[in-house]
Formats: C-alpha cells, sequence, structure tokens
C-alpha cells in the first residue's frame, strides 16, 4: 500500500477546475441541531473545516459536543466519536439519558429493572449514525490511522475528538506538540473531506492550556461561558476565517441552557 506523504500537487487550471466543479454541487453542510449556533457557523458544519469549543473544566465542552453529536445522529449523519476523557458508554449513556427524559446518574443505579427495559425498547427502534472509538492512549499516528479507518469502513461525514488536548506526543515543548496536533487535525479534515469538532481545556485565567494550538489552526472557534451552578450560558466566537464574528448570547443575555435530564444544551429563542 503507498504511504500517504500528506501532500499533492496541482495546477491552477485544475484548481480552478475543481472550483467549478463544486459550484455546480449542492454544498455539503450538517446542521449542528442548534440554530443559533448553526446562523454563526453559516449554516452548519462543513466538510474540511475544523471547529473547536473551549472553556474551563466542568464548563460543559462534552456536553456541547454531546448536543451536536446527538442531534447529528438523529438528523442521520453518520460521524465518529473519539473518546479520550469519558468514555464510549458514558457518552451514550447520556444519549439515551436524553431520549429517555432522565438523569444519567440513573444508569449508576444497576438494579432499576424498569431503566432496563426502556433501555431495551429505546434500542429497538435508536438509530445508528454513530461509531466511537475508546482511545486510551491516543498519539498522532493512531489518531490519522483511527480516522482513516473510520472514513473507509463506516462513511463517516465528520468526527469528534474529546478532547485535543489528550492526543500524546513525543516532543518536550507541550506547546509545540499541540500545534502539531491542530495542524494534523487541520490536515485530516482537508485529506478526508470531513469535518471535525473539538474541544480544548482552558485554564482558570482564561487561557488555553499548553498553547494556543487549536486557535492557530482550527477554521473557527468558540469559548462556552457558564458558571458554577448555573444553567444558563453563552458561546463567544474568539476566531472564524470564513464568518463574520457572532456569538450565542452573551454575559447579560444568555444563549443556552443545560438540561439536567440527558446533559444537553437547548437554546433560547433567535434574537429578531
Amino acid at each position: 500500500m503507498a504511504k500517504n506523504i500528506g501532500y499533492k500537487i496541482i495546477s491552477r487550471k485544475d484548481t480552478m477546475n475543481t472550483i467549478v466543479s463544486s459550484a455546480e454541487e449542492d454544498t455539503i453542510v450538517s446542521s449542528t441541531g442548534m440554530d443559533r449556533l448553526d446562523k454563526c457557523m453559516g449554516g452548519g458544519l462543513y466538510a474540511s473545516k475544523l471547529y473547536g469549543f473551549q472553556a474551563r473544566k466542568k464548563v460543559g465542552k462534552t456536553i456541547i459536543m454531546g448536543t451536536m453529536s446527538y442531534n447529528l445522529n438523529e438528523a442521520s449523519i453518520p460521524h465518529l466519536w473519539i473518546a479520550c476523557e469519558m468514555s464510549a458508554v458514558e457518552i451514550e449513556q447520556r444519549h439515551i439519558a436524553r431520549a429517555l427524559g432522565v438523569n444519567p446518574i440513573a444508569f449508576l443505579k444497576h438494579r432499576d429493572g424498569e431503566l432496563k427495559n426502556d433501555i431495551k425498547r429505546y434500542g429497538e427502534t435508536a438509530k445508528n449514525n454513530i461509531t466511537y472509538a475508546d482511545a486510551y492512549y491516543l498519539t498522532i499516528d493512531r489518531l490519522c490511522e483511527l480516522v482513516g479507518k473510520a472514513v473507509a469502513d463506516y462513511q463517516i461525514e465528520g468526527f469528534f475528538l474529546d478532547y485535543y488536548q489528550l492526543v500524546r506526543g513525543d516532543r518536550e515543548n507541550r506547546a509545540d506538540h499541540l500545534e502539531e496536533v491542530g495542524q494534523t487535525l487541520a490536515g485530516l479534515v482537508r485529506e478526508h473531506n470531513i469535518w471535525c469538532v473539538t474541544a480544548a481545556q482552558l485554564n482558570q485565567d482564561g487561557n488555553t492550556r499548553g498553547g494556543e494550538g487549536l486557535k492557530l489552526t482550527a477554521d473557527m472557534v468558540f469559548t462556552l461561558h457558564r458558571d458554577k451552578g448555573i444553567k444558563e450560558g453563552w458561546l463567544e466566537m474568539e476566531e472564524s476565517r470564513y464568518t463574520p464574528y457572532r456569538n450565542v448570547g452573551s454575559h447579560n443575555d444568555p444563549g443556552i441552557t443545560l438540561e439536567t435530564k440527558g446533559l444537553y444544551f437547548t437554546e433560547d429563542m433567535w434574537e429578531t
């Protein structure tokens, strides 16, 4: 098998022909299922784009991505979830809890026979558009291999990575390593013509742990703001290469609300 050399040489004429061909086709964009967020993104998730959602610890990075993943599954959009922090089972428990209208803590009650029967009934008709990868020790090379396999075997249209700072590497300088991770993600979405949504953890002072690698490489970056113990929050657009800067809500006018039954975010009505 020929090894991927990581680049492709193409003439200007062929590049223009590609643009013309693309203009004749409908642009494929996947809705996040969150109308206000879609509007900020220019319609939703676009192939070959890298999206980042950053926040302090326990604010809801995984929840906002899980909200999108659930919605994409319901819309029959095949995608991959790479679980580096929480396990695939824990993520799926949240999805099931949302569908059943219960708090995920219910899954800790192992002898709850009624819940078990509800899950079985739900599983009989549930859509199956999520592929999970439990990534206990994920390196950059394994990340590339994993995404390539998911594209080939499951025809995914994109993937979630939770979260990008947990991808391991050999570089002594962590900032350099994470910039390489960001560059790798940006390269993967272009190579396979898919989208990627990943999360980044911020320090308590609001700076990205390990440097600005995601901001340097992502096409769009949002910061999730939500105070401890408060359900309401908002999304601040920090970076965007192709859309005007626009937020989902504000500090004084929150745009999203955490729902505890299933742990997912809902949006307030879009302002006129």
